[in-house]
């Protein structure tokens, strides 16, 4: 029989008492789960989930029998928090899952790690799936740097506002939306992008897994036709667009451009015309069109 030292990882949740661990579970195939995970799920005394219907589907496929199922979502974490609190410090070991994938991940769960930490209770986490990480990888995009912006804003002037906010970041993006509104989602990001590079991934590691790739103009045409054709795409999807790289353009061309719409439009309307057409990050256009009005009243 192999001794086991005292360092050994195979030892390392021997012993615990009152942790808070966060236990990654699979976010489609649920064969892709990891074996301590599966022995927390066995093992912890209290297992918190975001929707128990869920979490039971997955441990009735791994043939896990437990009791101590306890629900924790939006709805009710203000009222549960100070109980999971207070069976933490009394000693008990709990483990949290979301419906898929890594906690915390736009699900809920931060404000329990903040509270975990307020009073020294130790938290630590079982890695593994991560919808987000497996989008970015099968995007085809650069990995290097990436920007992770959430779920897209139902309404169509936060959303505006959601990629406008990152419009000049030189970094991979990456976002959760809907089938239902992704049209409107990709003529928004068409409109503040431009025609940059877009994957949309959906149902990863599932039998109808799926990427489309392309540039939005592209990418655009053939949701568009999918939709047509009574061949939708359905459920939630993973937006990953490539980031911003800063364009060449002709100084000269652009004075010109912003000197013939100063003759009937405002200063703001002029730059924001600009900025629509050429998509020249605003300060550029901004600044050069301040500099062309000054110059103009120093004239008069």
């Amino acid at each position: 029989m192999q001794k086991v030292s005292k360092e050994d990882p195979r030892q390392y949740d021997k012993n615990i008492n009152g942790c808070l661990y966060l236990i990654s579970t699979p976010i489609g195939n649920f064969d892709d789960i990891s074996l301590r995970a599966i022995k927390l799920l066995e093992t912890v005394e209290i297992l918190i989930c975001e929707d128990t219907r869920k979490t039971k589907k997955l441990l009735s496929h791994l043939n896990i029998k437990r009791k101590n199922l306890v629900s924790y979502n939006d709805n009710n974490a203000l009222k549960k928090r100070p109980e999971i609190i207070k069976k933490l410090l009394s000693k008990i070991n709990i483990g949290m899952v979301s419906d898929a994938g890594t906690p915390l991940i736009s699900d809920p769960g931060y404000k329990l790690v903040k509270e975990c930490q307020l009073n020294n209770i130790r938290v630590t986490h079982a890695p593994g799936p991560s919808s987000v990480i497996s989008g970015l990888i099968l995007s085809g995009l650069p990995t290097n740097q990436f920007y992770f912006g959430g779920f897209v804003s139902s309404k169509k002037n936060l959303k505006k506002k959601q990629f406008l906010a990152s419009q000049t970041y030189n970094m991979t993006g990456i976002w959760f939306d809907t089938c239902l509104r992704i049209i409107n989602t990709l003529a928004v990001m068409q409109e503040v992008f431009g025609n940059r590079k877009i994957s949309i991934a959906r149902e990863l590691t599932k039998t109808y897994e799926e990427i489309i790739s392309g540039d939005l103009n592209s990418v655009i045409k053939i949701v568009d036709e999918r939709k047509k054709n009574n061949n939708p795409l359905k459920g939630e999807v993973i937006l990953i667009v490539g980031g911003y790289t800063k364009k060449k353009f002709n100084i000269e061309k652009l004075s010109v451009n912003i000197k013939n719409k100063l003759k009937k439009l405002s200063l703001r309307d002029t730059v924001n015309e600009i900025i629509t057409e050429t998509k020249l990050p605003r300060r550029v256009v901004y600044n050069e069109a301040i500099k062309i009005r000054n110059d103009r009243c120093r004239k008069i």
